[in-house]
Formats: structure tokens, C-alpha cells, sequence
């Protein structure tokens, strides 16, 4: 999955968002956070200058790619990050659902994949399932 350097940078600051959103990042959010930056190839500082903007609140640009082949994998990774220390807040829930449709995401869809996140179900993770999921909405 090719992104351009503003769609990293846009998805890591989700991510960073998503960690956040309870007032606290615990170590695990942050390492899969520098797995994901380093995964997509950017650097630690400017890794470090998207957690400077988001807690201070700076106007960020956001963008998407084009393909839904290549967001599906993104929401996908929100969905990891809101269920890797296995507590899902209301706030994270409601989150994901928002920038899931930023995304221009099926509704039905993001709203059954965190259902069944909720439910604990450990099939939601796996990116096939994921798919399909959407694919049932889309065709």
C-alpha cells in the first residue's frame, strides 16, 4: 500500500488521536504508534512533531488516499489501536466511528466491525474479516 507522506502523516495522527483520547497513552499505544510510523518509513522527528501538534491542539491538514482498497487498511490499524490494551471506552468507540466516516467508510460497516470489537470477538482483527464486512455493504 503506496501512501503519499501527508496520508502517513494524516493516519498517524488519527492514531495519535485515538491513543489519546482517554487523557493518558499507555506504553503499548506508543510502540504500536512507532511500529506503524516506522512501518510507513517516517522519521521519529517528524513522528514527534505530529504528538507536539495534536497536544497542543494545532490545526492539522488532513488527507485521505483515494482508494477505498487503501483506507480499509488504515481503519483497520484505529481498529488495532482502540483494542490493544483491551479496554474500549465510549470516547474511542465514538472516535473511530467519526473518523471512519472522514474516511467516507460504510456506516453499516464501521458500526457491526465495532460492535463486534466490543463484543470481544478476536476474528475482528484479522484484516480478512474486516473485508469482509465491507464487501457485504458494498455489493
Amino acid at each position: 500500500m503506496k501512501l503519499t507522506k501527508a496520508e502517513k502523516l494524516s493516519h498517524l495522527t488519527d492514531l495519535i488521536h485515538l491513543s489519546l483520547i482517554d487523557n493518558r497513552q499507555i506504553k503499548i499505544e506508543r510502540v504500536y504508534i512507532e511500529k506503524v510510523s516506522s512501518s510507513l518509513g517516517v522519521e521519529d522527528r517528524d513522528l514527534q512533531k505530529l504528538y507536539n501538534e495534536v497536544t497542543s491542539n494545532t490545526p492539522l491538514t488532513y488527507e485521505l488516499p483515494d482508494r477505498e482498497s487503501k483506507i480499509i487498511p488504515l481503519f483497520h490499524r484505529l481498529l488495532i489501536m482502540m483494542t490493544i490494551d483491551r479496554k474500549i471506552s465510549g470516547s474511542e468507540i465514538l472516535l473511530c466511528k467519526e473518523i471512519g466516516l472522514r474516511m467516507g467508510l460504510n456506516l453499516y460497516a464501521i458500526d457491526e466491525i465495532l460492535d463486534l470489537a466490543v463484543s470481544d470477538t478476536n476474528d475482528v482483527i484479522d484484516p480478512r474479516f474486516i473485508n469482509s464486512i465491507f464487501k457485504k455493504y458494498y455489493n
